[in-house]
């Protein structure tokens, strides 16, 4: 049975598998503080923001709004995101990802 997770079949090492580990640690918070930041960001209605739904159905979500929010989340994490890897994320799940792995990776070299 397939939960959707990536449990079922081979998996990659790359920036999204341990953004996914990071991820399930880090949890709601992290989600919960980037849909804060795409809704303040785009004045959307955070409970209207699905961790799933694809960036492009996002009303407002654009080039310039995914820099803007880029920059607030490297402003408030401390550290820079991965800018390839933020611009192939297609969900604001997977910008969680990479922001808890981020945050995550830097921790762990301090």
């Amino acid at each position: 049975m397939s939960d959707g997770s990536h449990e079922d079949g081979p998996h990659e090492d790359g920036p999204h598998e341990d953004g996914r580990r990071a991820a399930g640690a880090a949890g709601a918070e992290t989600a919960r503080h980037v849909r804060e930041t795409v809704a303040l960001l785009l004045d959307l209605d955070e409970d209207s923001l699905s961790l799933a739904e694809p960036l492009d159905a996002v009303e407002g979500w654009d080039s310039v709004n995914a820099l803007r929010v880029l920059m607030v989340l490297e402003r408030e994490a401390g550290h820079p995101l991965d800018f390839d890897a933020f611009s192939a994320a297609g969900s604001l799940g997977e910008i969680a990802d990479l922001l808890a792995a981020t945050v995550a990776a830097a921790g762990a070299s301090r």
